[in-house]
């Protein structure tokens, strides 16, 4: 039996130009297979975005794919433990109460996060680099700190800068530029992101815990946004690295968010062999090379001295082969370097300024992004540092 074409109904819950385009020339043609040809691309991604919309909408109460004999809309799970279909004196239904099934939240942000990478297409591979010499021997990493897309920060309020999803994206374009362009030639350039890329974990405004945030913009277009600021940064490295390694750390404010910006950057380099996307699943996350092991993790829910023992019970032979060894931290947006036995753990600066809570109990600090140059044979060639300057605001009054 032929499927057929989705209720135009549906149609304002397209969360994409590419999605509405779809399912519009899937209403007027007819067929999936149509569709699909007209818009040049495969009939299985069709279906699927038919089916992803329809639950969008689902949600949203809108539900042409369903009578009144369900006991919930798709997406959705009774409450309070009710299994039965609840009926009027005159034998109506009721709908029962219900609320999103937990599942269903992070199921349509990775969703959204799949319409986002069809939207942004995939990254054509060009040819290689050219240099004079490649220093096979380094390895060229810049840390993003906490960079807080979606964040909105009011400078008079803080006394310190403005802060929106368009200042997250130029400030971390202009530190990326600085920072490759004085690196060395080094084989191979690892981009990592130690965790809160994004300030809100969902449209909800809230960190995972569901701490309410201050946000700039919609949570759709914090992502387009935050995509197109990774997606920048890594082809601003391919210019200049053969290799190119990015770690996305699970932060305590988005780490559904995490998982989906992996997801993104993946699909969109899928044809870049050059370029390595480490899969974000858990928290911790290790890369050896030559005589270095490292590990990453956002930090705010174990103190370095843990850290330690931690790297040594999970890369045991790694630890073993390795004399330099070292975490990479985010989450305190202060740069802070601790010398522990056997293994240095540093935390990152970060580019966004403070935010209304955090003003609010005096935090501040420099608003930097870092790139630590290494040696394969162990420790550090050098260390380059982005930094914005500090505003000056004047007194609120200046008596003479």
């Amino acid at each position: 039996m032929k499927a057929a074409p989705p209720d135009p109904s549906i149609l304002p819950y397209c969360r994409t130009d590419f999605q509405h385009k779809v399912l519009t020339a899937y209403i007027e043609l007819g067929t999936a297979a149509k569709a699909a040809k007209a818009c040049g691309t495969e009939q299985g991604t069709v279906t699927k975005i038919k089916k992803k919309i329809e639950k969008v909408a689902a949600a949203k109460g809108v539900l042409p794919q369903y009578d009144l004999s369900s006991k919930v809309g798709a997406g959705f799970e009774l409450g309070n433990g009710y299994s039965l279909l609840t009926k009027t004196e005159l034998g109506e239904p009721i709908w029962l109460k219900a609320t999103k099934e937990k599942q269903q939240a992070q199921k349509a942000l990775m969703d959204f996060a799949d319409g986002l990478a069809e939207d942004l297409g995939t990254f054509k591979p060009g040819p290689k680099p050219k240099m004079k010499k490649v220093e096979s021997d380094l390895l060229s990493a810049i840390f993003i700190g906490d960079a807080h897309y979606g964040m909105n920060a009011y400078g008079r309020e803080t006394k310190h800068s403005d802060y929106d999803t368009q200042l997250a994206y130029d400030n971390m374009c202009r530190a990326i530029d600085d920072l490759v362009a004085r690196s060395p030639n080094s084989e191979i350039g690892l981009l990592v992101d130690v965790g809160d890329y994004t300030h809100s974990n969902s449209s909800h405004n809230e960190t995972f815990s569901g701490t309410p945030l201050d946000v700039d913009t919609r949570h759709g277009r914090v992502l387009d946004v935050a995509s197109m600021g990774m997606n920048y940064a890594i082809q601003k490295m391919l210019t200049k690295f053969p290799k190119v390694v990015v770690v996305i750390v699970q932060g305590n404010h988005n780490p559904d968010v995490a998982l989906a910006m992996a997801r993104i950057t993946s699909a969109y380099f899928r044809n870049e062999t050059r370029v390595k996307v480490l899969e974000t699943n858990g928290f911790f996350h290790y890369i050896e090379w030559g005589d270095w092991l490292m590990g990453f993790n956002h930090g705010d829910k174990i103190k370095p001295e843990k850290l330690v023992s931690v790297m040594a019970r999970d890369m045991a032979d790694a630890w073993g082969r390795c004399a330099s060894r070292m975490w990479a931290l985010g989450h305190f947006h202060h740069q802070d370097v601790k010398e522990l036995d056997g293994c240095t753990v540093q935390k990152f600066a970060a580019l966004p300024p403070p935010d209304s809570w955090h003003a609010s109990k005096g935090f501040s600090s420099v608003q930097a992004m870092q790139m630590i140059v290494f040696r394969k044979e162990g420790g550090k060639h050098s260390t380059l540092i982005y930094e914005l300057p500090r505003p000056v605001h004047k007194p609120d009054l200046r008596i003479d």
